[in-house]
Formats: structure tokens, sequence, C-alpha cells
């Protein structure tokens, strides 16, 4: 091939054609005349010219006339496409461009004009480059639409994850937000963007927050608790974390923030750990009550007798009847710690929750002083409450009491009810079911109570009234009634702003059974006992032992007595004659005086059995379910006497 113009027979022609000819890219040279003076075979290869078309001084109107007839150029009259880009040739202007073939190669051509005249121009196959520029771009794309879907996936959970999150920078200003943290601040998350911390938070709050800030700026984690202030005045408990931004060249930037509400977790919290405390206090009552109680009976049983015996009656008023009282009154006090403490057993039943609330605010009205206003009020006929309603009764008053002793001077107290539905987040929180629940609100004007008080409010034996002013169990009986009727009890109070109590007790079944009534004695007196049987005692302490049976050698009945179960079961064997047995419930040796009843009915077919018992009134009601009636320590005398009558008729043919 020669494709180079020559003079002479200049021996650096060949050499130079075959270095073009090795090269990757196609070469062309036209003359001022648009007349073909050189080319390589990469020319004729890429732009797939046939090899009779280059010769020197070849027309370059023939090669374009070639790729228009073969549709190189599109569709179009083939002369007028090619006199198009002949005329494009004769400017001789510097010219760079891509032209995709029908085979679909691509091919860039670069043309640059010389200093005599005519053009020189580059052909290079950009094929391979076009595609990896296009994998490239799609890869890029493909990226660039996972990163916005990501993007668009962490707004959402940012936005609706139950926490607030910040970014701010080294100068504390706002550079991030979501929307929960905005709307805590009643602001849009782009209305917090560019602003200063301390132009959105709460001055108290700032200043609390400022060392934290200060630590997580110098690149330290930091998280801590912390109230705060919202603009629509409420408070919230907070958890916040602090993370520092360090880029790769160490240096902390700014940090971000995570604010977790626990409003709800410390309430609940604060009820678990009243729930604690209670059935701490419950299981310490019941166990010393029996003990308390067997004291209790030694102490009544021998002032009562000695009483009558002394005749002297300023010694008998100044020394006797002070400590009789007093033991009545620690008699009472372990009933009101048992009750308290879920011990005391409830008949459930539908109340009326206006109708007792009226019965309340009657007595309240006439007992109150004149300038505390009692003001009662509903939405309407609230659906019965399912509640023991001599406890419901007494809790109202508790309430009232405490809201008496609250206002100083004037003031007014409130009751009201209606019916709420109860959904699963506020169940979970206030550790019941969800549902429909009867709420009874008692609010008042009083001095209200600080955050202090308000988390120790229902402890037992707690009160802010100061000493000497009642014992501190009235919130706490309340308290332990509505958990004990599956209901629950919570308090809203600022100080100097009065107190609001709300209680929510379950929606009682419209097919709701009768409540179930307790065994009660009949009250009798002493002389209208008539003895008939030898009586069985049965009580593991000696000294209450000995109280009881002088007692009922006093009431006439002939005693023997027993220590234990097994004791009693084998008197029980040997004398037949016993017509009562008068057991304690808590005995020695694995048989309780449940136990020994059982046995006893089988033994004696026609004994009559009584229980006693110093522990919790439960012990009562699980015998009372047997047909056994059971009597409380300390027990009086009337009392005793008005149950062996029972027991009489009872077992009498």
């Amino acid at each position: 091939m020669c494709a180079l113009a020559m003079n002479g027979e200049d021996r650096l022609g060949p050499l130079i054609q075959a270095g073009l000819d090795r090269i990757d890219q196609g070469l062309s040279i036209f003359d001022s005349e648009l007349r073909l003076l050189a080319w390589n075979r990469q020319f004729l290869d890429l732009l797939g010219f046939p090899a009779h078309l280059a010769f020197v001084g070849a027309d370059f109107a023939s090669f374009i006339r070639h790729n228009a007839e073969r549709g190189e150029y599109g569709p179009g009259p083939v002369e007028a496409l090619v006199a198009a880009r002949v005329a494009d040739a004769w400017k001789f202007e510097p010219h760079s461009f891509e032209r995709v073939r029908p085979d679909g190669a691509v091919i860039h051509v670069s043309g640059a004009p010389l200093p005599d005249g005519g053009f020189v121009t580059v052909y290079t196959d950009v094929t391979a480059q076009k595609e990896r520029e296009a994998i490239l771009e799609e890869r890029a794309a493909d990226r660039a639409a996972a990163l916005r879907q990501s993007e668009a996936r962490l707004k959402i959970i940012a936005n609706e994850v139950p926490a607030g999150i910040a970014h701010l920078d080294e100068d504390l200003v706002v550079l991030y937000a979501n929307s929960r943290f905005a709307k805590a601040y009643g602001l849009k998350p782009e209305e917090m963007i560019g602003r200063f911390s301390r132009e959105i938070l709460a001055e108290e709050t700032h200043r609390v927050a400022a060392p934290y800030f200060e630590q997580a700026r110098m690149g330290s984690a930091v998280d801590f608790e912390m109230t705060i202030s919202l603009p629509d005045g409420r408070r919230k408990d907070i958890r916040t974390f602090l993370r520092p931004e360090k880029p790769s060249r160490g240096a902390v930037i700014g940090f971000y923030i995570l604010s977790i509400d626990i409003t709800r977790q410390k309430a609940a919290n604060s009820a678990l750990m009243q729930s604690r405390k209670m059935d701490a206090l419950g299981r310490l009552s019941s166990g010393i009550s029996h003990d308390f109680n067997n004291l209790l009976t030694v102490i009544s049983g021998n002032l009562l007798p000695l009483r009558d015996k002394v005749a002297d009656e300023e010694l008998r008023a100044e020394y006797i009847d002070p400590a009789i009282a007093a033991a009545r009154r620690g008699s009472g006090l372990t009933k009101r710690l048992l009750t308290l403490a879920r011990r005391q057993p409830v008949a459930p039943a539908p109340i009326d929750v206006d109708e007792a609330i009226a019965g309340i605010v009657r007595i309240l009205r006439s007992t109150m002083p004149e300038k505390i206003e009692i003001i009662s009020s509903s939405r309407g006929r609230a659906r019965p409450a399912l509640a023991d309603p001599a406890q419901f009764e007494m809790a109202l008053l508790n309430l009232a009491m405490n809201a008496r002793d609250a206002i100083r001077g004037a003031g007014e107290i409130r009751f009201g009810s209606d019916v709420c539905n109860i959904g699963s987040v506020e169940a979970e929180t206030l550790k019941i079911r969800r549902g429909r629940y009867v709420r009874v609100r008692v609010t008042d004007t009083g001095i209200g109570m600080s955050r202090e008080q308000r988390d120790h409010i229902f402890e037992p034996f707690y009160t802010s009234k100061g000493e000497g002013v009642g014992a501190g169990l009235g919130l706490t009986m309340v308290y332990a009634f509505v958990r004990q009727s599956n209901g629950a009890i919570r308090v809203d109070s600022e100080a100097g702003r009065g107190s609001a109590f709300t209680v929510l007790l379950p929606v009682a079944p419209r097919d709701a059974p009768d409540p179930v009534r307790a065994v009660r004695v009949a009250p009798a007196s002493v002389a209208a006992v008539k003895p008939r049987g030898l009586v069985l005692l049965v009580e593991d302490d000696a000294d209450v032992r000995s109280v009881i049976r002088r007692e009922l050698v006093a009431l006439g009945y002939p005693v023997i007595e027993a220590g234990c179960a097994r004791e009693a079961l084998e008197l029980a064997d040997q004398v037949r004659e016993i017509g009562i047995v008068l057991s304690d419930i808590g005995l020695p040796g694995g048989q309780s005086g449940r136990d020994l009843a059982r046995e006893i009915r089988e033994l004696l077919p026609a004994a009559g059995v009584l229980l006693m018992t110093g522990h919790a009134v439960a012990d009562s009601a699980e015998a009372a379910e047997g047909g056994i009636p059971v009597l409380r320590k300390p027990i009086e005398p009337k009392d005793l006497a008005a149950a062996l009558a029972r027991v009489h008729d009872g077992s009498d043919p």
C-alpha cells in the first residue's frame, strides 16, 4: 500500500508508513484542495472504507459519498448529505465529535487545520470506552437512586422512631431535626434549621443541658436525664444521649442529640415500685399480724377481767381503761395494715358510682368547714363500676379528708365521674387491662404537692401534714383498694395549684352477679348464751390459750386444751363428749386449723367448729367458704359468746 506521497525515492517513506499502520487510531491528511495526501490502515478499517477508495489525490467527497450511500448519515438525498459535509470541510475549522456507525461502533473524530492548508484528522474507536462509561453511569444512577431511597427510608425512620433527633454544630446551631424533636417545641423541622439551641430550648432546659452540651463539644459521649418544659406548659422526663461528630481529621465539629420521652416509663416504674412496696408490706404485715394479735389477745384478755375486779373507779379510769383502749387501737391498726396490704378480701359488686358519690357528698356537706364547698358533677349516668361498695365509699372519704387537709381556709372539693376507654399504651403504663373504665375524679383547690411528695404520697405512714396528724394510711388504703379492684389511681398536682386524684375502676359487666356476702356472726349478749357441751380449745400459744380458757370458763363452758392439731385429734378420739372445737388457724406441726376442722367433722359429726386467727382476714374468708365461722384476734368476750351461740344453733339437730 502506498499511502504517503513522497518526493523522489525517499527511503523514510516506507518506514513512516509502517509506523502509522501500527497505531490504534485512524489517520487521514487532506490538502487545501481536499485531496487525500496520506492515511494509515486503521483509517480504512475503522470507517469501513474499501481499499480502492484510498489513493494519493483521492477526492474527499468520494469518501463522504460512500458513507452517505450506505446510510452512515441517516435518511435523505445522497448528494445533499455529501454537499453539506463537503461545505463544512472547506471551512478548515478545528472539529471534534463522535459518530455512531450503523454497526454500533462509536468513532471519535478530531480534526485540525494544517498551516499550509488542508487538515489532519484522527479517528479513535471509543466503543469500549463508551460501553464502560455507560456501565459506570448506570451504576452511578443505581447508586444515586439507592442513596435517595436510603435517605428517604432514613428520613421516615428518623421521623417515626419514638425519639427526638437533632444535629448541632460546634456553635450549637441546629443543622438537622426530625419531626418529633421539632414538634415538641411547636415547630416544623425546617423552621429549626440554622437557629441556635438557646433560641429553641426553654431557659431552664438550656441551663441544665448546657454543661452536657459542652462535654459533647469536647468529644465525650454523654447520657443524662432531665425534666424539660415544653411551650404548651407540659413537663416531660427526658433521657438524652449526646454523641460527638468527629470527621477523619479528629476535631469535633458538632454532636448528635437523641432524646427519649421516659415520662410514662418512669410512671410505670414508680407504679411497679409502689406495687412491690405494697407487696412487701403485705408479706410483713401478714407475718407479724398473728404474733401481734396474740399479744393483744393476752393484753386485752387480762385487762378486761382485771378491770372488773378493781373497785377503785379512779384507778380504773387512770390506768386500766387507757390500756384497754390502746389495745383496741392496736387491733384496729393491724386491720388497717392488712387492708392496705391487699390481704383483706373484697366483695366486688356493681356500684352506682353517682349514687355513691351523692351519698358521700351529703355526709361531707354536713361535716366539712363552711368555707369549703363540695361540688358534684358527672357526664351523664356512668356505667356501674365493679368493686367493693364499702371500700369504695371509704376510698372516697379518704380522698375527701386528704383534700380537706390540703385546703388552707376557703376552697372547694369537686367530685366527678364518667366512663372512658383505656388504650393499650396507657393500660401498659398503668399496669391494667385495656378496656372501659369508670373514671372518678376528686379535685381540690388546696396547697398542692411537690414532685417529691407525689412520689411518696401512697407510701404507708408517709404524711406531709406534720407529726401527730393522722397515721399516714388513708391514701395508702385508697391505693391498695384500687389495685385490688384491678384498677388504677394517679395524682396530678403542683405546689400551689391544688391536686386531682383520678381513680379508674373496671366497668361492671351487664350480667355481673350479686356480691358475695361474708359470713357474719349475729350479735348476742353474754347473758343470752346457754352453754352446752365440752369445748376443745386448740391454741399453740400458752398465754393466749390461758386467756381464752378463762373467758370460756367465765361463760360457763367446761374446757379441755391442746397445743397442736395432733393432740387435738387424739383428745377428740378419746373424749366423745366434745361439743365444740375452738381452734386457731395457724398451728404448728404441719396441720392447720382448717385441716383440723375437716378431720373433726369426720370424727365428731355432731360437734360444732369455730376458728380464730391473728392473720389476715383472707384466712377467714377461706374458712367461711366451708361454712365455718372465724373470729379475728384479739377477741372481745361478747363476740366470743355470740360465735359460740351461733355454733350451738348450727350444730343443734
